[in-house]
């Protein structure tokens, strides 16, 4: 029988109640006997005197009985607590160990055991047969196949055997006919557990909870399956409806095995036509045992860079749920999407009962690098129309078209309608893939007359089905029968239909068309009057979802075969009038700001809108300031997210859409040129951000004015694009001229000033003139602690700017303890504003710190730079030399291993010019060598070989030739490096000071070496 959620719950023990009527009859059996036997003794008779005696013996009797029976209750609750075996399907560990768990806590003795649920037979009891025993039915015993006698567990079985039913059932269990059944499905976990406890006692159970919850008291409690996915992006959906494919998922749930975080990870591919239901079997699957995973997850996998970015946001949404933990403390945050993801896909995944799809993807290279580190456990399911997955997953499925018999049980279950003869002509008019038959029953049944429907399906239509070879040709006569009923049915539904087609499939957000958002008059002129009306929206969707041309609540989703029918459908001219208006539909939701990171998740959520959107604009010549715009948009979200590829393909792409749009003169221009001036930066290609800089300002000056702040940004970011290519006379003056103009402003802006104080610090301190360069940074930290907003990310993110820059002016200052003090406080600073050890920012200031220990700790040996004085050479520390260097090698390792430090990025050649130094002053000059030749050629590829940081990398190598006495090739270094320097610097520049002196003791020793 089934049991709902209040049988044998709230009634009290039964085995307490029991106990009590016998110790109640005990009693009157005592005093009952006490009293006739007392009369008896007084001559007084009840009854005749024989019967008398009879009775005397029998209330005696059972008196006695009474006792032993105490006695023997009371012996059996001092031995150990009932026995209860947990058997369960593979796969279903998460219910078994919870249920385990629970019970050892109330006072039973637990044990699990699983067994393959396709062996369809549940193995025989042990040798040594438990009091009780459960069986855990999950959906893996539904799909294996149908029942037969030996599923079926035997009755002798210990004392009672209980069948625990974890999911919905539909359509309902046939298995266990004649077996006690209790479902657990919807329960909460209290709920679950007292429904168990409950039949356990009315079977005679008694537990001890004094002799084993003292053995789970320092035990997390397992997590309880029935709350389903923890981290999910797939909208909730209650009983499965599915019939459809069930063989598909037996197989599934065979080929990826069990759930286990030790075990062997699985990936399996889905592969066959379009509309042959891929995307559905996966989902389905994903939806049937939601119970056993922590994490499910979709990830669009068409295009690379969105499904990288979808892998982010679930980063973000495991650490977001971490930090809702009671107890939990808010966690760095993790700027740097690169490290993100390599610790999402290696370290935090891998330890997580996990579901991946990875839908639409083209091919294995596409998505090879964004996959788990599966060898862990967790399951990918990738869905692809190529079969070609041979080297990535071990377990593929081709999913065919339904066999005949199939496709009409499948129509009917779907429609409702029982004339099979009339389905089945249904079947061979449109075929056996699923998803025309899907749309064809949602026609019958708003219409079930089958003649009809065929009848309309042979009316003439404008439809010309694309040729493709991953497509079948069947069905298309459905889609737009379904379709022009729609339309017909409600105008403006149609018109939604038709905007859809050319978003995204999955996860159209609904509150695009929600008027509580006042977003609405981003919508064609006809949907954006109707959807102003809840109640008319409602209607409008409803309409569409009754014919399955949309499905979803929260998100809106259509078919892909059914978007490409309606777009083709249209006239040429439609489609571009269509493909605009996505196009300013995603872009007037799509964040402006992609810098911000509480815009990230939106950023995500409409970054496959963006794609399909701009696709569809490209194929129809659309080109409006709509779409140039969204290029932009998405193009600095990439920036921002560390993809420069995918960023620069897209801003160079907005920017040509602005040139053709506006005069090359024109303001927006400028604004994308100074975007892409700031990702050329990033990817250390100087020159090219140099004329995009000079592009923008020139533009922006001549338009808006000098002093408008957009131009004094131009300003600074030509500054710091000169100052990288080492025109430091040049930078100086344009970031002078820039600060001039900022103060002259009335509504000047003390952060804007600050920040220009920074980099004129910067300036100064690349050209030695150090008291200049300290003296502007200490103003600019004063302007930035007497303005409000000290607490904000961006303040922070200067304020720690500026420690940093000042730590390095007070370190080439020989202030090493004052630099010390600025680098910890610009660390201390990004720590305070969330800032992840691998972000870009706290690895610069990490770079610089360890140096600066490294410098100390050899002032302390009394053997640093032989020209410092002797008041600074303090030889007696040993001890915390060791420390200092221990520390500033703890540091750079920390750094090194970053992702971000991967490659070949100027930031790693910078770090590894400090390391080399700190190894050779270890003792160990062949690694110096290798890490200081590395750095000298990332700095070589990324700037030319006559860059200042190429100048420093040969004044490092040549220390690391002196000291391994090659003293010809340290010459050669420091004669290239000092050439360098003179290009750019005047002759008393500390740097060539610094190196004309190794020159004398170089050449010294060599002439001493060779007369």
């Amino acid at each position: 029988m089934l049991l709902s959620s209040g049988d044998g719950v709230g009634r009290g023990d039964p085995m307490r109640r029991s106990n009590r009527v016998r110790r109640r009859l005990d009693q009157v059996l005592v005093f009952t006997g006490a009293a006739v036997a007392a009369g008896a003794g007084t001559g007084v008779k009840f009854v005749d005197g024989g019967v008398q005696a009879l009775l005397i013996c029998l209330l005696a009797g059972g008196t006695g009985i009474g006792a032993y029976a105490a006695n023997s209750l009371r012996a059996r609750a001092g031995g150990p607590p009932p026995h209860v075996l947990i058997s369960h399907p593979d796969g279903d560990e998460p219910w078994a160990l919870w249920l385990a768990w629970r019970l050892r806590r109330i006072g039973y003795l637990t044990s699990t055991r699983s067994w393959a649920a396709t062996e369809r037979t549940v193995p025989p009891p042990p040798e040594v047969a438990p009091d009780h025993e459960l069986i855990i039915l999950s959906r893996a015993l539904d799909d294996a196949g149908p029942a037969t006698e030996e599923t079926r567990p035997s009755r002798t079985r210990g004392r009672t055997v209980l069948a625990l039913a974890t999911t919905h059932r539909d359509p309902a269990l046939t298995r266990w006919a004649g077996y006690e059944v209790l479902s657990l499905a919807g329960r909460t976990a209290a709920e679950a557990a007292a429904t168990v406890d409950a039949r356990l006692h009315h079977a005679g159970a008694g537990p001890r909870p004094d002799y084993t919850a003292p053995h789970v008291a320092g035990e997390a409690e397992p997590r309880y399956p029935g709350e389903g996915a923890l981290v999910t992006n797939l909208q909730p959906r209650g009983v499965s409806h599915f019939t459809a494919r069930r063989t598909e998922l037996a197989l599934l749930r065979e080929v990826l095995g069990r759930v286990n975080v030790s075990g062997d990870g699985r990936i399996c591919a889905i592969h066959g036509l379009s509309g042959i239901g891929k995307t559905r079997l996966a989902l389905e699957y994903a939806r049937r045992y939601e119970d056993l995973f922590d994490v499910i997850w979709m990830v669009e996998a068409s295009h690379p860079p969105t499904a990288r970015a979808s892998l982010i946001a679930l980063a973000r949404a495991l650490q977001e749920r971490r930090e809702r933990q009671p107890g939990a403390v808010a966690a760095q945050e993790e700027r740097d999407p690169e490290q993100t993801l390599r610790r999402l896909l290696l370290n935090e995944l891998p330890r997580t009962k996990s579901l991946l799809i990875y839908d639409g993807a083209e091919d294995d290279s596409a998505i090879r690098e964004l996959l788990p580190d599966a060898r862990n456990g967790g399951q990918v399911l990738i869905t692809s129309v190529s079969p070609a997955w041979q080297r990535i997953a071990p377990h593929r499925i081709a999913l065919e078209e339904f066999s005949a018999e199939e496709a009409v049980a499948f129509l009917r279950d779907a429609s409702g309608v029982d004339d099979v003869t009339g389905l089945g002509r249904i079947v061979e008019r449109l075929g056996r893939l699923p998803l025309p038959l899907e749309h064809a029953a949602a026609y019958l049944r708003q219409s079930p007359d089958i003649d009809s429907y065929l009848r309309a399906l042979e009316l003439p239509s404008s439809l010309t089905p694309p040729a493709r070879a991953d497509v079948s040709p069947s069905g298309a006569e459905a889609w737009i029968l379904s379709f022009n009923q729609v339309e017909a049915k409600d105008e403006v539904a149609g018109l939604l239909l038709r905007l859809c087609a050319f978003l995204a499939p999955q996860g159209i957000p609904s509150y695009f068309f929600d008027n509580a958002a006042d977003r609405t008059d981003l919508l064609p002129a006809a949907l954006c009057e109707s959807v102003t009306e809840p109640a008319r929206y409602l209607r409008i969707t409803g309409t569409a979802k009754s014919y399955s041309l949309l499905t979803g609540e929260g998100q809106l989703v259509m078919h892909t075969r059914v978007q490409a029918v309606i777009r083709e459908a249209m006239t040429a001219h439609e489609r571009s009038v269509h493909a605009a208006d996505a196009a300013r539909l995603v872009n007037g939701w799509f964040p402006e700001d992609p810098d911000r990171v509480r815009t990230w998740p939106q950023c995500v959520e409409l970054l496959p809108h963006a794609r399909v959107v701009l696709g569809h604009c490209r194929d129809h010549s659309v080109v409006d300031e709509n779409t140039a715009t969204l290029l932009q948009s998405v193009g600095e979200y990439f920036r921002a997210q560390g993809d420069h590829n995918e960023a620069e393909r897209l801003l160079m792409e907005a920017l040509h859409q602005r040139e053709r749009l506006r005069d090359r003169s024109h303001p927006l221009v400028a604004d994308t040129l100074f975007c892409i001036s700031r990702l050329k930066v990033l990817r250390a290609e100087l020159p090219e951000a140099r004329d995009f800089a000079e592009r923008a300002l020139d533009i922006r000056t001549r338009l808006l004015g000098e002093g408008d702040l957009r131009t004094l940004d131009s300003r600074l970011q030509l500054g710091e694009v000169l100052r990288e290519l080492g025109d430091f006379a040049a930078a100086s003056a344009v970031v002078e001229q820039t600060i001039r103009r900022l103060r002259r402003r009335g509504d000047a802006d003390p952060v804007k000033v600050a920040e220009s104080l920074r980099d004129l610090g910067v300036v100064r301190w690349r050209q030695g003139r150090l008291p200049e360069s300290i003296g502007h940074h200490r103003e600019a930290l004063q302007l930035l602690e007497q303005t409000p907003g000290g607490g904000e990310r961006a303040r922070r993110d200067d304020t720690a700017s500026v420690h940093e820059a000042l730590g390095l002016a007070l370190l080439d200052s020989r202030d090493l303890e004052a630099a010390e003090h600025h680098l910890r406080t610009a660390l201390a600073v990004l720590k305070d504003a969330k800032y992840a050890e691998g972000h870009p920012l706290v690895l610069s200031s990490s770079v610089h710190l360890g140096e600066t220990l490294r410098q100390r700790a050899m002032r302390y040996r009394g053997r640093g730079d032989q020209r410092a004085g002797a008041r600074e050479r303090s030889s007696p520390g040993d001890l915390e030399a060791a420390r200092l260097l221990g520390e500033a090698k703890r540091t750079f390792d920390r750094v090194l291993s970053a992702p971000h430090m991967n490659g070949d990025h100027p930031d790693r050649a910078c770090a590894l010019v400090r390391y080399a130094h700190l190894l050779l002053d270890q003792g160990n000059s062949e690694a110096a060598m290798t890490e200081v030749t590395n750095a000298h050629r990332i700095y070589t590829d990324k700037y030319g070989s006559r860059h200042p940081y190429v100048a420093e990398a040969c004044y490092r190598r040549a220390l690391i030739h002196k000291k391994r006495g090659q003293l010809q090739k340290a010459l050669e270094d420091l004669e290239t490096g000092r050439e360098i320097y003179l290009g750019v610097h005047p002759a008393d520049h500390p740097l060539l000071r610094q190196l004309d002196d190794e020159l004398q003791d170089v050449s010294a020793a060599a002439t001493g070496d060779h007369p």
